[in-house]
């Protein structure tokens, strides 16, 4: 990513038709290529005040606009930002684009406009990638998880722990520097204890990542099971509507069939397979299909096996797979007690079975912890590791090692804290982060 004191612009409302099209500008020069777009002053521009004007190039009028500067260090980017909010649709706001270009800004790079906050010192690395989780929030629950870290949810505990450890570094450095003083047990107890609490914390941060990745991603959840046990049927009623043929004939799905939902402020992405049998009775297509539906298995969170009422499952419950029970409505030609007990047709087990998916993919983790929950693998592996290093300085105090091996421990341990701030990170990284972010964020 290019950085430096140039002036960058980009289209920040998605491409297509739309009531209201927006285009960003940030840098040095945002005040006079919008006064020179617009046909206005530098000087008669005042600061967050919207303006009605025109776009203007060449003499030609290009589209009537309202249009805003907010100088820095006040703004989103630190730098000066302008706004030019024209009619909606892609040739349009195209056309508004490359009269900005024209008049001296640059395209800007995916993310960029974060990045220029990040290096302006306006947010730190937690809300920067809160920020793309907010506009790739698919969900409700994902959508307030995003914006608690961008509220500095996850930062603000994030300097706390730097804190603590910076702290706990101070008291043992000043024991290196008066060692006639030595060490009680009671103070050893302390920073033993302390190093520890902030261990655990860390690590139960850490842990949070697989709600945390749920909410932020969703979930695939799809359905398996023999020909006929009524995958389909059941495939539909969660879903609400009829999205997958149901027939009594065998292999009526060849294909996998897919539907979105959202239960309890969480997307889940259902799966319809074919039918499990034999190639020896399976078509060529229909085999291929049934192929299809193990490989989306295998990359699914949950697998749903379905057996009718009745039949034995064919498949052992396991992290990873729920026994459901279908057709329970129906006469059964043995009883059974394994898996839970669902009816299509009648309803019957439908909201449980919606609760066990939820209970089984968020590991029931409650929605008291969403606001300090960890949505990615870049923070859970800093935190994982921080917590391993201050486990190791906890366990260096209580032996009475050296005071220079513990410090060495907790000076990683901070510099990996940092790291999940933005603090303490390269350039090779803060590229591949921003990278990920759309054009005009």
């Amino acid at each position: 990513m290019r950085l430096g004191g140039d002036t960058i612009a980009a289209v920040a409302t998605p491409l297509g038709a739309g009531g209201v099209g927006i285009l960003r500008i940030s840098g040095p020069d945002a005040a006079s290529i919008l006064a020179q777009v617009t046909n206005t002053s530098v000087d008669g521009l005042r600061d967050r005040y919207f303006e009605y004007g025109h776009v203007q190039q060449d003499g030609r009028r290009l589209d009537e606009v309202l249009f805003v500067l907010m100088r820095g260090p006040r703004s989103f980017t630190g730098e000066d930002v302008a706004e030019i909010h024209g009619h909606g649709g892609a040739a349009n706001v195209a056309e508004l684009l490359r009269c900005v270009i024209a008049a001296g800004a640059r395209h800007a790079d995916p993310g960029e406009f974060t990045r220029r906050a990040f290096e302006n010192n306006r947010i730190d690395l937690t809300r920067a990638e809160a920020i793309a989780d907010i506009v790739n929030a698919s969900s409700a629950k994902a959508l307030r998880v995003a914006q608690e870290q961008l509220a500095g949810s996850l930062g603000g505990i994030v300097n706390s722990l730097i804190a603590s450890v910076v702290d706990l570094t101070a008291e043992i450095e000043a024991g290196i520097d008066f060692p006639e003083d030595g060490l009680s047990d009671i103070e050893r107890t302390k920073q033993c204890k302390q190093a520890n609490d902030a261990a655990q914390h860390c690590l139960e941060l850490a842990a949070s990542f697989g709600v945390g990745r749920v909410l932020r991603d969703g979930v695939d959840v799809v359905l398996r099971g023999a020909v006929n046990a009524g995958k389909s049927s059941l495939f539909n009623a969660l879903v609400g509507r009829e999205r997958s043929i149901v027939a009594s004939d065998a292999g009526t799905t060849r294909d996998y069939v897919e539907a979105q939902v959202v239960w309890d402020g969480l997307a889940i992405t259902l799966v319809d397979t074919a039918g499990i049998r034999s190639a020896s009775e399976a078509e060529s297509i229909e085999g291929q299909g049934i192929e299809m539906g193990a490989a989306r298995a295998e990359q699914a969170d949950l697998e749903l096996f379905v057996v009718s009422s009745g039949d034995d499952a064919e498949i052992a419950e396991s992290a990873r797979t729920m026994i459901v029970r279908s057709k329970c409505d129906l006469p059964a030609s043995s009883d059974s007690s394994v898996g839970l007990a669902t009816s299509a047709k009648a309803g019957t087990g439908l909201e449980e079975l919606k609760r066990a998916i939820l209970e089984r993919v968020t590991g029931g983790a409650s929605e008291s912890a969403e606001g300090c929950v960890v949505t990615n693998e870049r923070q859970r592996a800093r935190l994982e590791a921080a917590g391993g290093f201050l486990q190791a300085a906890a366990g260096l105090v209580e032996r009475n090692a050296p005071a220079e091996l513990t410090i060495v421990e907790l000076g990683a341990a901070r510099n990996c804290l940092a790291e999940i701030t933005g603090e303490e990170v390269g350039d090779e990284m803060l590229d591949a982060l921003f990278a990920r972010f759309c054009i005009g964020k």
